[in-house]
């Protein structure tokens, strides 16, 4: 069975007119956005997101009639929005800024943190306590090496609340955004589509063994965070793969199982850790590429923790630790 993971949601379209709810086609890195929208007086305009793969924009008469004219132009941005958005570009570049000096000053203080524990202590005049002394300088920047890491930590989390801030203005503000004008003759409306980049689907994993050398391997859909909830179809390829009217696996809810194989085992050991842990590699006879992707592990129905697949190709064996303590 082909693999094939399109995700098609239901969300409504903003237009001068009231259009059909749109079929979105999730796949790995993008999506194709398909519906229907009235015409009544011959004309329309629909919104395409900053996202809108240029050139990819599709319509036809829904009706009688025919198609006449299209332009897709840029939208104008809201004034407020477009403001808070070269603010925010501005915050961006200070907080790259400070990641970059950051990383110079944890270099520094690493490398005077080594200095001083490989120290030899030498008694002197201007230094009657040598072993206090290298304390004090390594407690000196090992302190400075933590103030570092804090100060990092507050920028990374800074750039992803400015990052998530832009993505939003994006949606909400119309920037980078364009509009379809479409005029019609006759009656009726038009049916469009058109792909967009950057906003797809996530393959989950759950893996189970036995002990019998071989593995159930379950291949589920994790949805975008805003979409979970809805009911899906789904087929597992990029865009620039992708053919329309492929077959879809119809899903209902977040990591839905879209596809389950029995898969054989070269390979099981057990490791040593607190807890108990495997590691395993078994081969793809799915004759299908399987994507990298986030799952878990099972082993006899205990599950075993979080592991990283990097995917496989048909054929190819592929090694999975499951079990192992992150420090």
């Amino acid at each position: 069975m082909r693999v094939l993971l399109i995700v098609v949601m239901v969300f409504l379209v903003a237009s001068p007119v009231t259009a059909a709810p749109a079929n979105v086609t999730y796949y790995l890195d993008g999506t194709r956005v398909e519906g229907v929208a009235p015409a009544p007086k011959g004309y329309l305009e629909l919104p395409l997101p900053g996202t809108y793969i240029t050139g990819s924009f599709r319509v036809r008469p829904a009706g009688s009639g025919s198609v006449t004219r299209v332009d897709v132009i840029p939208t104008r941005p809201d004034s407020k929005a477009d403001k808070e958005m070269k603010e925010l570009t501005e915050r961006r570049r200070a907080l790259e800024d400070r990641l970059k000096a950051l990383e110079v000053r944890q270099e520094i203080f690493k490398a005077a943190a080594k200095s001083q524990s490989s120290k030899a202590p030498r008694k002197t005049k201007n230094n009657p306590e040598p072993l206090e002394t290298i304390r004090k300088g390594t407690d000196y920047a090992v302190a400075q090496l933590e103030e570092v890491y804090r100060g990092r930590r507050r920028a990374e989390e800074g750039l992803k609340a400015v990052d998530a801030r832009m993505d939003a203005l994006k949606k909400e503000g119309g920037i980078g955004g364009s509009v379809a004008r479409i005029w019609l003759s006759g009656k009726g409306g038009a049916s469009y589509s058109f792909l967009t980049t950057g906003i797809g689907w996530t393959p989950f994993y759950d893996f189970r063994l036995a002990g019998n050398k071989m593995v159930e391997v379950t291949v589920k859909a994790q949805l975008p965070g805003t979409q979970r909830d809805k009911k899906a179809s789904v087929v597992a390829l990029n865009v620039a793969e992708a053919t329309p009217g492929g077959p879809a696996v119809s899903v209902s809810g977040h990591l839905a199982p879209v596809a389950r194989f029995t898969l054989p085992v070269e390979r099981e050991e057990p490791f040593q850790a607190p807890q108990g842990g495997v590691s395993f590699a078994f081969r793809n006879t799915t004759g299908e590429r399987l994507v990298a992707g986030g799952g878990a592990c099972y082993l006899n129905g205990e599950y075993l923790g979080p592991v990283r697949f990097e995917g496989s190709s048909p054929g190819e064996v592929r090694e999975v630790i499951a079990g192992s303590i992150q420090e």
